[in-house]
């Protein structure tokens, strides 16, 4: 098959987002060329092209970017040295690549390479805003017959949630709270009851995504429009606060919401970006309760362990709010403000 062009979309700049056709360079003897089937549309994605993303303002991503990080398709094309995948498989890949010949990947440890890319944002991997892909064999897996492709584009914030709950010793007599109704946030908030948590609380603002959380199976939803959610939150506890506390909404407001509803010598775990320097945190009621900090990152391999997970059936309906097709994305984007109260995770879907 040759293929020598494709559309991609590029963020060159705060606010300039585009819609292009580019060349497609050779490919590498252990790539593959990946047919995109759907893209989902990330917060840090809008924050590249708005320009508010800290790794933009620290310089670790630099335009122009090619965006886009969660996504599915199918292989098109195999490099000589790719023996385990061929054309028509259907695959999801790691969102970050590394490269191969450093000491740390000649020993096999790619999560730690030393010139490691993260695909559409920090030192950039070209992103799947684009109508192919190109990913090494070592970051690509198989999709299982069960798995649509339109699912399998929510396997990589799913990967996301999974690095936060395991942070946590989960018992049936653990309770948990999440913070934020994103994709991230109901997949955390979904696998922490699906790892066997007592009790699951969500907290969120607004009114349709809360209910679309609660579809998933989640125990309970507290609104920031009924009142002082520590409160809330002590009171669905017997007054005696969460285990583990998961924030997933980048709000700093929220921060210490989660220590004042955590117990004494409980756990936090943030998985946002927050864009800024956080003010208003009252360290010494955090160490007064003895809690532990936890950040959470993605890991090369988690994607392959949520897609196995996700393959034996977790209710995340109501997740995928948005659908649009490629050539809409560039004005999707541009508004996404408008969309901003209903949208949990917006799909873009290929041709």
């Amino acid at each position: 098959m040759m293929i020598e062009e494709m559309k991609a979309v590029t963020v060159y700049g705060p606010g300039d987002i585009r819609m292009e056709t580019v060349k497609l360079r050779p490919l590498k003897p252990d790539e593959m060329l990946i047919k995109v089937a759907y893209t989902g549309i990330c917060a840090t994605d809008l924050a590249i092209y708005t320009g508010d993303c800290s790794f933009v303002k620290s310089g670790q991503i630099k335009y122009p970017c090619r965006i886009g990080h969660e996504w599915s398709g199918v292989v098109c094309e195999c490099g000589r040295e790719v023996k385990d995948f061929k054309p028509g498989d259907r695959v999801i890949t790691d969102n970050g690549v590394s490269c191969g010949y450093c000491e740390k990947c000649q020993e096999g440890d790619y999560g730690h390479c030393l010139n490691n890319k993260s695909v559409g944002t920090i030192d950039c991997w070209d992103g799947c805003f684009a109508e192919y892909m190109y990913m090494p064999e070592r970051h690509t897996y198989h999709i299982d017959d069960s798995m649509t492709l339109k699912d399998a584009a929510l396997v990589e914030p799913m990967s996301i949630a999974l690095a936060g709950v395991k942070k946590y010793d989960i018992t049936s007599d653990s309770r948990v709270a999440v913070v934020g109704t994103g994709a991230i946030g109901i997949g955390a908030a979904v696998l922490a009851k699906n790892f066997g948590a007592k009790q699951v609380i969500i907290i969120g603002r607004g009114k349709a995504k809360l209910e679309s959380a609660l579809k998933c199976g989640i125990d309970v939803a507290v609104s920031t429009h009924d009142g002082d959610v520590v409160k809330q939150v002590m009171d669905l506890t017997d007054g005696e606060g969460v285990d583990f506390a998961i924030e997933t909404s980048g709000g700093e407001e929220t921060i210490m919401n989660c220590v004042n509803f955590t117990k004494k010598r409980g756990t936090i775990a943030f998985l946002a970006f927050y864009e800024k320097m956080i003010n208003n945190f009252d360290i010494d009621v955090f160490v007064g309760k003895e809690q532990i900090l936890k950040g959470v990152m993605g890991e090369f391999g988690l994607v392959e362990e949520a897609g196995k997970i996700m393959e034996k059936g977790l209710p995340l309906n109501g997740i995928i709010t948005h659908e649009i097709s490629f050539d809409e994305c560039v004005d999707f984007i541009r508004n996404y403000k408008d969309t901003a109260s209903t949208r949990i995770k917006a799909l873009v879907k290929f041709d």
